[in-house]
């Protein structure tokens, strides 16, 4: 009996863990206190071997960032500090570091170094330091948190086509990892391969966060376009990222998804 006890239980764990992503989120963070700790062990030994490379690619983007985005320029090396938290504008922005990272189920997850401790919250927009769209927090730790990634079949965000007025749905389609779809674009809307496809006006996203360019797009039987778009991020190398949100962003989800009575 004690045996059959423990199978059925086993089951009904299992059962309920991948039931929907945010039961999944909230098992990922109660694990976190055991598991971070050897996340974090191979996150550093991937960051050695990635060193050289990532920090020519920071400097070039503290460039970058220093002349044309102003909501970035108090991202400084790790080597300054570890413990990055400013408020800029409408923005609080802090780093964070990517100790795990799932990629070919249809429900993925990115596993952070940064918590409640650290000032996290959940639904902040998580980017790359270049300003690309990752995904945004589900579960908050005390010294850990999980993001529901792009690459999430759950995964909804709004977004255009940059210069365009049309607004459309982001989603994943589960198949592969380097595209996301645009749905439902208006079928008079102009578009072009090799347009940049970005953010709109969100609770979590900041607005014109790049998702990623055209790669094609098809007229389907409603009326609306469809477009296939290449992801700016490079997911299966994230190493770093940037945690942001809204001030104000707690009165902002709290007004969009009230219904008076």
């Amino acid at each position: 009996m004690f045996v059959i006890f423990i199978v059925l239980m086993v089951m009904a764990i299992n059962y309920y863990a991948n039931s929907t992503s945010y039961t999944q989120a909230q098992m990922l963070a109660m694990t976190n206190s055991v598991a971070g700790g050897v996340y974090k062990q191979f996150a550093r030994i991937g960051e050695y071997f990635q060193l050289r490379s990532d920090n020519d690619m920071l400097a070039a983007e503290l460039a970058r960032l220093h002349n044309e985005l102003t909501v970035y320029r108090a991202m400084m090396p790790d080597s300054l500090t570890h413990e990055l938290a400013a408020g800029i504008g409408d923005y609080v922005i802090m780093q964070a570091s990517v100790i795990n990272n799932t990629l070919m189920r249809q429900q993925n997850f990115i596993t952070l170094d940064r918590g409640r401790r650290d000032g996290v919250e959940r639904e902040m927009a998580v980017i790359t330091p270049e300003g690309y769209i990752v995904g945004y927090v589900m579960e908050v730790g005390e010294r850990n948190s999980v993001a529901i990634s792009v690459l999430n079949t759950e995964f909804r965000t709004s977004g255009r086509i940059k210069g365009r007025d049309y607004l459309g749905s982001v989603l994943w389609t589960g198949r592969n990892p380097e595209y996301v779809t645009l749905t439902e674009i208006h079928r008079y809307a102009e578009i072009a391969i090799g347009d940049t496809v970005v953010t709109d006006y969100s609770s979590r996203f900041p607005k014109d966060v790049v998702i990623g360019v055209v790669e094609d797009y098809q007229l389907t039987q409603a009326g609306y376009h469809n477009v296939r778009v290449r992801l700016a991020a490079r997911f299966s190398a994230l190493r770093k990222v940037l945690l942001v949100r809204y001030h104000d962003m707690a009165e902002r989800l709290w007004l969009e998804e009230y219904r008076p009575n």
